[in-house]
């Protein structure tokens, strides 16, 4: 067993092939949004629900510190853009894969938006980091995207398959791709890949039965688990939402039944 393959086991789950991971990195795109105010009780409902790995930037990684539970495992994300300059969806590196090593992470991550000008630059420093990867036996998160107008239709199912080879053939171990519409779509991206492709749970869903439905017709579709991060922690109770996901990704429960014991678990 080679390095990559022995840190892989601290994010998917050996007996299911699936994980659950917990993107927290949205402090430097957008600010202290809702939930992320104290970053730390994130980390925490993260920890505690379940979850498989966090995606933290690099001086967030000082959050831990006062974990006391067993730690999931830990991406460093290598990227960053902010919504206050005029280039937001043109990500640059701000850190490196021997940094992460020497942080003490599991695995570093990187975001790719297709179909922006800024796309070549994006794909040369997704495959620097790629070829850093495979010297330094770090597993590589790619959280890879297609760039939609706000005016225009959804990005197109094929756009999306092309985003999936995209990241496959540039180095990733874990691909995070938002769901296409038709599941059939889905389930032949996955069957047509190396790699394990987990699906983002997107920008925030007010009812969180339909999302937990979401979760659970991804699952079904092919993917080997979800990466959910404002639809857990900007939920009134992230830790109960957590461990509701996890359920249904690790111990085959139904979205009902999972919605069914969030109810119970909802402070009177």
């Amino acid at each position: 067993m080679n390095g990559r393959e022995l840190r892989l086991k601290r994010f998917i789950a050996p007996y299911d092939g699936r994980t659950v991971v917990f993107p927290l990195d949205h402090g430097v795109t957008c600010g202290p949004v809702h939930g992320l105010e104290y970053l730390e009780n994130a980390v925490l409902a993260g920890v505690r629900g379940g979850a498989d790995g966090l995606v933290l930037h690099k001086g967030m990684l000082a959050c831990l510190r006062s974990v006391r539970e067993r730690l999931p495992g830990i991406f460093m994300h290598l990227s960053a853009s902010t919504l206050l300059g005029t280039s937001g969806t043109h990500k640059v590196l701000v850190g490196t894969v021997e940094e992460a090593l020497r942080r003490g992470a599991d695995g570093v991550s990187v975001h790719v938006n297709l179909g922006t000008p800024s796309e070549p630059e994006m794909l040369r420093d997704l495959g620097v980091v790629g070829s850093a990867c495979a010297e330094w036996q770090m597993p590589l998160l790619v959280m890879i995207y297609v760039s939609d107008a706000p005016a225009s239709p959804p990005v197109p199912d094929c756009a999306l398959a092309h985003a999936a080879r995209v990241a496959a053939e540039l180095g990733a171990d874990i691909i995070k791709l938002s769901p296409p519409q038709d599941d059939r779509v889905l389930a032949e991206i996955t069957r047509g890949l190396p790699v394990p492709v987990v699906v983002a749970g997107g920008s925030r869903v007010p009812d969180t039965r339909a999302f937990l439905e979401r979760v659970e017709r991804a699952l079904a579709a092919g993917a080997r688990g979800v990466a959910v991060g404002r639809n857990v922690f900007q939920n009134e109770n992230p830790e109960a939402l957590m461990r509701a996901v996890s359920k249904i990704v690790h111990r085959g429960c139904t979205s009902e039944a999972a919605w069914n014991e969030l109810q119970e678990a909802r402070p009177v």
